[in-house]
């Protein structure tokens, strides 16, 4: 349909902010209920939160099990990139979180403002990058909470938070909709070797 880029611009866009508002606000929460300066008056303390610049004066407090023992809500945060990637270089990741950011708009603007899950996957993408960006910008350090012990191995993954989250579903959906894009094309090119209906007898 004609409409479906704007629909889809729509989508992007709509997407990207509630994945920002939505990591934002469990940052807030984490620090709120997790760390040993939380507590007292919600409204008050949201106001400290969101106004500090290069602060972040919490420190870990009470961990919540969610699952025990695979999924708990503990306060963290981190300086540099997942697994400790990094460390100390806030300023360099702000930026590259800023280019990221334009790069994911130009290539929906590209390649996917007439698909809708490409849409979606970069929707996603985008509101993760932007989501730590802000604490990168804000605060020279990202704010996680959602410690994950991966069964089995019994592997302590590394705390992350809903905008990691989010980036690693679109960054999965993307991947799914390339390989199956791979695996279709294959697929044709497999008929069309074994289709002789175009040769002369």
């Amino acid at each position: 349909p004609a409409d479906m880029p704007h629909r889809n611009l729509r989508i992007f866009i709509v997407l990207a902010a509630l994945a920002v508002l939505a990591d934002q606000l469990t940052k807030l929460a984490a620090v709120y209920y997790l760390t040993a300066q939380g507590g007292g008056p919600f409204l008050s303390f949201a106001v400290k939160y969101f106004t500090l610049w290069h602060e972040l004066p919490f420190s870990p407090g009470m961990s919540v099990p969610i699952w025990d023992p695979w999924i708990r809500f503990s306060y963290a945060s981190n300086t540099g990139m997942a697994w400790g990637l990094l460390h100390e270089h806030t300023l360099w990741l702000s930026f590259i979180s800023l280019l990221l950011s334009v790069i994911i708009c130009w290539i929906w603007a590209r390649y996917a403002r007439r698909n809708f899950l490409l849409t979606v996957a970069l929707g996603l993408v985008l509101g993760g990058a932007v989501g730590n960006m802000i604490d990168r910008f804000r605060l020279q350090e990202v704010v996680d909470f959602i410690d994950v012990l991966i069964p089995v191995v019994r592997y302590d993954f590394p705390v992350f938070n809903l905008a990691d989250s989010c980036a690693s579903v679109g960054t999965a959906l993307i991947a799914g909709f390339l390989i199956a894009l791979d695996l279709r094309a294959s697929r044709r090119n497999k008929l069309l070797a074994h289709d002789h209906t175009n040769y002369l007898p």
